[in-house]
């Protein structure tokens, strides 16, 4: 009997590389990098997913463990803006204390274990809302009820603690661990590549949240691959490579290469027109409605292109041009352990990211913020909304197509949760190259509670 081909890689005769060969300007040089790497195991134990002790494990190795991506710098753009952060059980204050200075604090009163902070404001004081005890924003101790009755403590060292606060590109980081190595190791190449894209100078054109039915790894993974476009999202057949997109791994940092309208759709069964791989990504959903038509022997990737260069020469001017297509037009984007994943671009792109919901492994939120860069002084971030389990994606007008496609793959993530409650295995199976994403973040994730555990003990 014939033996399979064995190969980690895309499907033989489809290569992401081979469409950066006909790009109209020559693409960075990180982009022309390939670097597979099935390491990992095969196969992901399902109490990862469903278990409290699993659930509880986390929470104490790797959310009190690592870094994450909090909020922007300009959410918190003046001195004694707060933002807080959740993720699951946990909640941190970020606060901006001077004007190039931010600082992270517990949520939580020295006093009973208050929430000090219920939502984002801007404060001159941190105030217990339980009995007032309060503190000044650079987590010092400034006051108190009835001294006289807590001649115990000692005021001058009564002060918040401070959790780690790092930047990168507009993004503010924290990390509890007062032995944390720094941020650089955790985000690896991402500085490197995303250096031209310039992600500090964006703004928040949407930010929304939606509370899903799922444990966040779950949640997380869907987005860690391309294959299950094809099933998912077959409206997007005739413009994006879904078996042929490019898998890489450097070090702590993974990423997805997917070229969109470019040469190579098999899974569509046929070679679309031009104008069919336009219309799949301009149109979606628009059934019976016809896209704009494309300029004669024009091909749609050019197009695109094209089109988006012109419209940030308005924002960006000449530096506009040197953008290549793949950088105007392809999915790009990366993941930086535990649950940040940055879509790259010099264009409008969205970031994602998600957490724990509560004190349930079976409940997450997924995060979604759309950068846009601008021009002039920087318009306002946009409010956050946000949408419970039952509601649907697309009640967040504000994401535009993504919300539709976020629908789908809400269904499929919802429905695994439950499926996984129903196998007769003991563990999901993992695809050698085509999730070698999440086999990736899974060797990540059993480092960093090896390693967090080894560190408690000594």
């Amino acid at each position: 009997m014939n033996q399979p081909i064995r190969f980690f890689g895309p499907p033989p005769g489809y290569d992401y590389q081979k469409e950066l060969k006909n790009d109209s300007r020559t693409p960075p040089d990180f982009l022309k990098l390939n670097s597979p790497d099935s390491s990992g195991p095969d196969e992901v134990p399902i109490y990862k997913y469903i278990s409290k002790e699993y659930y509880d494990l986390e929470v104490e190795k790797v959310w009190k463990r690592t870094w994450q991506w909090a909020c922007r710098e300009e959410q918190i753009p003046q001195v004694g803006d707060t933002f807080v952060y959740d993720v699951g059980v946990l909640s941190v204050i970020v606060v901006r204390t001077a004007t190039d200075a931010i600082k992270a604090y517990p949520n939580a009163c020295l006093h009973r274990g208050r929430r000090l902070c219920d939502y984002n404001a801007h404060v001159t004081e941190l105030r217990c809302p339980f009995h007032g005890f309060t503190w000044n924003i650079d987590g010092s101790f400034k006051s108190m009820p009835s001294p006289w009755d807590l001649p115990h403590v000692d005021q001058d060292k009564f002060c918040l603690p401070e959790f780690k606060v790092e930047k990168w590109g507009g993004f503010v980081f924290i990390n509890m661990d007062s032995n944390a190595q720094p941020l650089s190791e955790t985000l690896g190449v991402v500085p490197d590549h995303f250096e031209r894209w310039d992600m500090e100078n964006r703004y928040m054109i949407a930010n929304v949240s939606k509370v899903m039915r799922c444990n966040w790894k779950v949640n997380m993974e869907g987005f860690l691959e391309s294959w299950h476009v094809a099933a998912t999202h077959p409206q997007f057949l005739a413009s994006f490579g879904a078996i042929t997109g490019q898998y890489d791994v450097f070090g702590p940092v993974n990423r997805t290469l997917s070229s969109i309208m470019g040469e190579s759709t098999p899974l569509l069964g046929r070679t679309p027109s031009e104008q069919e791989k336009y219309d799949s990504l301009t149109i979606q959903y628009l059934a019976g409605k016809q896209g704009p038509a494309l300029p004669e022997g024009v091909k749609a990737r050019t197009h695109a292109a094209t089109t988006g260069r012109e419209h940030l020469k308005n924002l960006l001017g000449p530096k506009a041009e040197n953008f290549s297509d793949a950088e105007l037009v392809d999915s790009i984007w990366y993941s930086v352990f535990p649950n940040f994943t940055p879509w790259g671009g010099p264009g409008t792109r969205q970031q994602y990211r998600w957490r724990p919901w509560g004190n349930d492994p079976e409940m997450s939120v997924m995060d979604i913020i759309v950068l846009a860069p601008f021009k002039g002084v920087r318009p306002p971030p946009a409010p956050l909304k946000m949408l419970g389990p039952d509601q649907s994606w697309r009640e967040a007008t504000e994401l535009g197509s993504i919300s539709l496609v976020e629908d789908q793959d809400a269904f499929n993530l919802e429905a695994v949760q439950k499926g996984l409650h129903m196998t007769t295995k003991s563990s999901i199976v993992l695809s050698k190259y085509q999730e070698s994403r999440i086999r990736h973040f899974h060797r990540l994730l059993d480092e960093a509670i090896a390693r967090n555990s080894s560190n408690t003990a000594e």
